[in-house]
């Protein structure tokens, strides 16, 4: 063990110790995660400029801190499907009547793919405004076996989508073991408890509407297990501070940013093209007569989350509270808003960066973009955003599965890699803002959005969201 590692390690605990002192000291959950983040950072800027990418020490330090922000994801992946399953089943079954479901998803899909279409767009702008050349990215990157072996890996999962196509990615999302489903084994697994959980939750306002008495038992059990799985997901999100800490500070030090130097031209434009699509959704917002700046004061805190966590999954609990309490937007439609965005639609990661490594792919095997090659990238790119689930890493899988399908070479997606866990935390708040959009948008289009809610300075209730996992 040597001291560099020992001097790491004291202050990685340290800063542990720091935040435990902001909890006592009252200071709010935005605050620790924003201070996690740049802590982190900042920390792991400074071990790297400090000990360089290849020190000892920076791969057994590395080996500590992924205890804690690995198993910190790997707390939040063990949480999704059963969050997922009952939310979806307790958000359906508690419609009040079948004609009320059928008025809330479609909106709710409609305005997830319309937004996810108008994010590729944009993102396929970004390119040109910038001025990005793929080729020469490429060409400066040059041989490097990391890269070549993430391109491996990658072909290996294009192969695996090429002998399937768009028909079978339809049919995969209808599971055929439930148990299995649960597992959350396959990418598709999020779509499919979502749609077992619909299937099931209309299958349940049946029974209610013939033989109330019949189904109560079962009613009960799902709403008590919602809020028990709640409980737990509330009980796993009070970590978020220490989890982003160690990923910020990792990612920081084991990544060479004078080589990735090059890409920056790359990472801006995707900010770039993040802005504009969020400058959309408030645009969107004004066209409902609704304030944009209300919208986004009180959707703010849980887009900081969603930045810190690069998890939609994880947001679903400060989602639906967020929209239900301080937007005014009805219980029903906040949960479906809230789940149907982990999986349909992602505006950041199912939109803008597949129609920005699309259109780059292009460059390198120089294909002509033409008004037709757009208007089927952007279709592709609508279809496929399907199951693309709601995690740190979903976006690369939306990449390679837009490649595939439009018969574009990969590699560029295995150099981004890179970098991406710089975007995805812009590109998860983005995919956030969408999904509440369309929450409120869906309650405001159907007259059940509480205005006076939405327009007040005070949450409904007494809790804040902000405070449930405080």
């Amino acid at each position: 063990m040597s001291f560099q590692f020992i001097v790491l390690s004291v202050l990685f605990l340290g800063f542990y110790a720091v935040l435990s002192n902001f909890k006592k000291q009252k200071k709010t959950f935005n605050y620790r995660v924003l201070s996690a983040l740049v802590g982190g950072l900042l920390f792991g800027g400074v071990i790297q400029l400090s000990l360089g990418v290849d020190h000892s020490a920076i791969a057994s330090f590395g080996e500590f801190i992924s205890v804690f922000g690995k198993g910190y994801i790997k707390l939040l992946q063990m949480i999704v499907i059963p969050l997922v399953f009952v939310a979806m089943v307790s958000s359906v079954m508690n419609v009040d009547g079948a004609g009320a479901l059928s008025k809330i998803a479609p909106k709710i899909i409609g305005i997830l793919l319309f937004t996810c279409a108008i994010s590729a767009i944009i993102g396929i702008a970004s390119i040109y405004i910038f001025g990005i050349d793929a080729n020469a990215m490429v060409s400066s990157i040059g041989s490097n076996g990391a890269i070549e072996a993430r391109g491996d890996r990658l072909i290996s999962t294009q192969e695996s989508m090429s002998s399937n196509g768009l028909a079978a990615l339809a049919l995969s999302i209808i599971p055929t073991n439930i148990f299995d489903m649960l597992t959350g084994s396959e990418r598709t697994s999020t779509l499919s408890t979502v749609l077992f959980g619909m299937f099931l939750g209309y299958s349940i306002l049946q029974v209610k509407k013939r033989r109330p008495e019949k189904v109560q038992n079962f009613v009960d059990f799902i709403n008590a297990a919602k809020e028990v799985v709640l409980s737990m997901v509330r009980e796993i999100l009070k970590l978020t501070p220490y989890g982003v800490f160690a990923l910020m500070t990792s990612f920081m030090m084991t990544n060479d940013l004078f080589a990735l130097a090059e890409m920056g031209r790359f990472l801006v434009a995707s900010y770039a093209a993040i802005f504009a699509m969020y400058l959309v959704h408030l645009a969107m917002v004004s066209i409902t007569g609704l304030s944009p700046m209300k919208f986004v004061k009180k959707s703010w805190p849980v887009l900081v989350f969603g930045f810190g966590s690069r998890s939609s999954m994880a947001a679903i609990p400060l989602n639906v509270e967020t929209q239900n309490r301080t937007l005014g937007v009805d219980e029903e439609t906040a949960n479906m808003s809230a789940t149907f965005g982990t999986s349909i639609g992602q505006n950041g990661c199912a939109g803008i960066y597949p129609a920005m490594l699309a259109i780059m792919a292009a460059q390198v095997m120089g294909i002509p973009v033409d008004l037709g090659f757009i208007v089927q990238l952007v279709a592709v790119i609508a279809i496929a955003s399907f199951g693309i689930a709601g995690v740190g890493g979903g976006a690369t899988f939306a990449a390679v599965a837009v490649l595939t399908i439009m018969g574009l070479d990969i590699t560029i997606v295995a150099i981004l890699v890179s970098i991406e866990a710089l975007i995805d935390m812009a590109r998860t708040a983005l995919n956030i803002s969408g999904s509440m959009l369309s929450g409120v948008m869906t309650a405001k289009k159907n007259g059940t959005l509480d205005n006076e809610v939405y327009n007040s300075e005070i949450a409904k209730g007494t809790e804040t969201p902000e405070q449930a996992v405080a």
